[in-house]
């Protein structure tokens, strides 16, 4: 991950300082946090749901999530769909939107282990199912032959 825009932090002893945009950092968990920083930082993010714990520059820090991005360098690749894909996932929606209406729960946090997990198979068999599904009269451009 790295800060999308520059930020501002202040550092006992050191004063105030400006790092630039796409300073390196790396999410982290409340667990992570030594001792009474935990307590503070456990505070600091239930007051505002938007921010997230980071470690950037061996120090922890809470910043709203949308001044960070991922960065699209060595392992943490990430590759933007295909028109394929994003068909497939397209075609998705409408399956799980089906059953969720089946369970008659809007609230996913009230759903079971068994119900999520059904959810989860029928978003995952839908999205293979219609990426596997060629139409000649389409051209995709991930068909590498």
């Amino acid at each position: 991950m790295e800060t999308s825009v520059a930020t501002t932090w202040h550092n006992p002893g050191q004063g105030f300082l400006v790092l630039p945009a796409r300073t390196p950092c790396c999410t982290a968990g409340l667990e992570e946090v030594p001792g009474k920083e935990q307590r503070i930082f456990r505070q600091i993010l239930n007051r505002d749901a938007a921010l997230v714990l980071i470690l950037m520059g061996g120090t922890f820090r809470a910043l709203p999530g949308e001044k960070l991005r991922a960065r699209r360098t060595g392992a943490r690749l990430m590759v933007d769909p295909t028109e394929r894909e994003l068909a497939a996932m397209r075609a998705a929606g409408p399956k799980a939107g089906e059953y969720i209406e089946s369970l008659g729960k809007t609230d996913m946090a009230l759903f079971t282990v068994e119900e999520f997990t059904t959810l989860i198979q029928v978003i995952v068999s839908t999205y293979l199912e219609a990426k596997a599904t060629f139409d000649v009269n389409n051209t995709w451009d991930d068909i590498p032959f």
